[in-house]
């Protein structure tokens, strides 16, 4: 792949704006119907040729043990190796052949790049598209940032990814961007978590913040959104209730556990919003394994 095309690539995904530049046909998922539906029971593990596939596998096929429908235990699980770019048409023949299928798929953002062309030469539809990075300076205000382009709030992992991170005492942030701004009438109840301070802005009630050892605005800076002091509470709301996890090692296991959760449907704290993000910063730092900084990643889950 020429350099200059993988660096603009990379940059766009890590601005979330793939989904909406590079794309637009896979934008169609946003109006499907959020119901469970067959393909998520059929959902199978597509690992890239990256270092964090294995953790990322471990916390998946945790998630699929936790909440997987009836008959799938765990997750079906296919390796890429260097497929996508010595033999790209194989990995089109697989995805053409795989009808009613739900894919999770990790892997560098050079593989992404092709991956994602694959996906929309094979119409298939984007149900979330995550960039997830942890900061290889010890010093960094947040250590791990992950945002994400979904197509409905059913679909979003955020909440949670977050309502794990924060058991671990790990600061972080996570931006969702949801392509369907309505929340569907699906019966899950919408809820706050308890260890956040959530907060909507005055003139933009459909941008939520929920933050924990910052103050909004501050939390706001550093996700990149406005930084004026028009936050309004939002805890006359009813907090869902504290969710125990399964213990993970890594945050790169929490979140392969949280892709895998919203691939599902579990519809975990899920909110009308057209955009969200949770920002922690602990009193002490914790400081992940050091193999696993500088970290980062690109994830998929896709209909086909």
């Amino acid at each position: 792949m020429d350099e200059k095309r993988r660096i603009l690539i990379k940059g766009m995904l890590t601005g979330g704006t793939l989904l909406a530049f590079g794309i637009p046909t896979i934008t169609q998922a946003a109006s499907i119907n959020p119901a469970r539906s067959d393909s998520a029971r059929n959902c199978h593990l597509l690992l890239g040729n990256t270092p964090i596939s294995e953790a990322f596998a471990t916390g998946a096929q945790a998630a699929c043990a936790h909440y997987g429908h009836s008959g799938q235990g765990a997750l079906a699980t296919s390796q890429l190796g260097d497929e996508l770019l010595i033999n790209p048409q194989h990995i089109a023949d697989l995805l053409t052949q795989s009808h009613n299928m739900r894919w999770v798929a990790v892997m560098d953002y050079a593989h992404a790049a092709i991956f994602t062309e694959l996906v929309r030469n094979a119409d298939g539809r984007l149900l979330a598209l995550g960039s997830h990075a942890s900061a290889s300076n010890a010093d960094a205000a947040l250590s791990l940032r992950h945002r994400w382009t979904t197509a409905a709030p059913a679909y979003g992992a955020g909440g949670l990814l977050a309502s794990i991170l924060i058991q671990n005492s790990r600061s972080f942030s996570i931006v969702e961007n949801f392509l369907k701004v309505s929340f569907p009438e699906t019966g899950l109840a919408e809820g706050l978590l308890p260890q956040f301070s959530s907060h909507s802005l005055t003139d933009q009630p459909a941008t939520h913040l929920h933050c924990a050892g910052l103050p909004a605005p501050e939390a706001s800076q550093l996700v990149g959104w406005e930084t004026s002091a028009n936050w309004v509470s939002l805890t006359s709301r009813p907090a869902t209730s504290f969710i125990e996890h399964l213990p993970l090692g890594n945050w790169v296991e929490a979140t392969g556990y949280a892709v895998v959760g919203a691939a599902l449907e579990m519809g975990i704290h899920p909110e009308a919003c057209a955009q969200r993000a949770f920002v922690h910063r602990p009193d002490n730092r914790h400081r992940d394994h050091d193999v696993l900084a500088g970290k980062q990643f690109v994830s998929f889950v896709i209909d086909v």
